[in-house]
């Protein structure tokens, strides 16, 4: 059975999903001086370079569309362009554009960059190339997330979240071992950090070493049972060293607590072809 794309896209999408709807950094009112530096007209970052990221994306509803050309409009008059920047943001997350929100999110951490508004930026940017197809667009995505990330590790070099997903932009570059590497260094410094030992998991997945997988899978389950993409990863890696009954004893008790219509498709149809 080789379906490993479809469940590492689903497994990925998964492991970011969190990331533009964890709990937002209070957007404060800095110095005159700091908002009136920032214009919607000019770019976040110089960039010359920039690929279309809009022909991917889904299109906004009408109501959304209105929404956003009413806050375009606020903005050319806003004494505190921070906080429309921070409602346009939210208004193209909402309609899971988040290439676009990321635009949004980085004019902030521009306007007010502080270490928590570059993490946010971060994991806007992140969450746009992970979703990313087009080679070009992720190359694009991979470098705005970089340049946001490595601005938060300069001040807080122990933000772990930050160079753990700051590795996954590495694994499809001509330098892969780099995000092993990096992953590596977390798990030094942090030997149960669970996104790091996820996404370990998931690479060795990538290469076929399904072995090393289940035992990532497992040392997470031992720190988080409820983790359900860990038990996803394992009962795939299960099923591919051939261990069948116990992969599906794990599908089946995933099942239960499966919500996501696109995880419960895979997992039935991985069910059915069990023999």
């Amino acid at each position: 059975m080789k379906r490993h794309s479809l469940i590492l896209i689903v497994i990925a999408i998964a492991l970011t999903g969190f990331l533009y709807y964890r709990p937002k950094v209070v957007v404060k009112n800095e110095a005159k001086a700091n908002r009136d530096k920032v214009s919607d007209n000019k770019p976040a970052a110089s960039d010359n370079s920039k690929p279309d990221i809009t022909t991917q994306a889904p299109k906004l509803s009408a109501e959304e569309e209105k929404e956003i050309g009413d806050l375009k409009q606020k903005l050319a008059t806003a004494t505190d362009k921070v906080v429309v920047f921070n409602e346009i943001a939210e208004v193209f997350a909402k309609g899971n554009r988040f290439d676009s929100a990321a635009v949004y999110v980085e004019k902030i951490a521009v306007a007010q960059p502080t270490t928590e508004h570059w993490m946010r930026a971060g994991d806007a940017y992140y969450q746009a190339f992970t979703l990313a197809l087009k080679p070009e667009n992720v190359e694009y995505l991979a470098g705005k997330t970089r340049a946001a990330y490595n601005k938060v590790l300069e001040k807080s070099p122990r933000q772990l979240q930050a160079k753990t997903n700051l590795a996954m932009t590495y694994v499809q570059t001509d330098s892969p071992m780099q995000a092993i590497a990096m992953l590596r260094e977390v798990l030094a410094e942090e030997p149960n950090f669970e996104p790091a030992l996820m996404n370990m998991g998931v690479l060795s997945m990538q290469s076929n070493q399904y072995a090393k997988a289940a035992d990532r899978f497992r040392q997470v389950l031992r720190i988080n049972p409820n983790n359900v993409n860990a038990q996803f990863g394992l009962g795939y890696s299960l099923l591919e060293l051939g261990e069948k009954e116990q992969a599906k004893k794990l599908l089946l008790d995933l099942k239960q607590k499966v919500k996501e219509p696109t995880l419960l498709e895979e997992l039935n149809k991985t069910l059915e072809s069990i023999k």
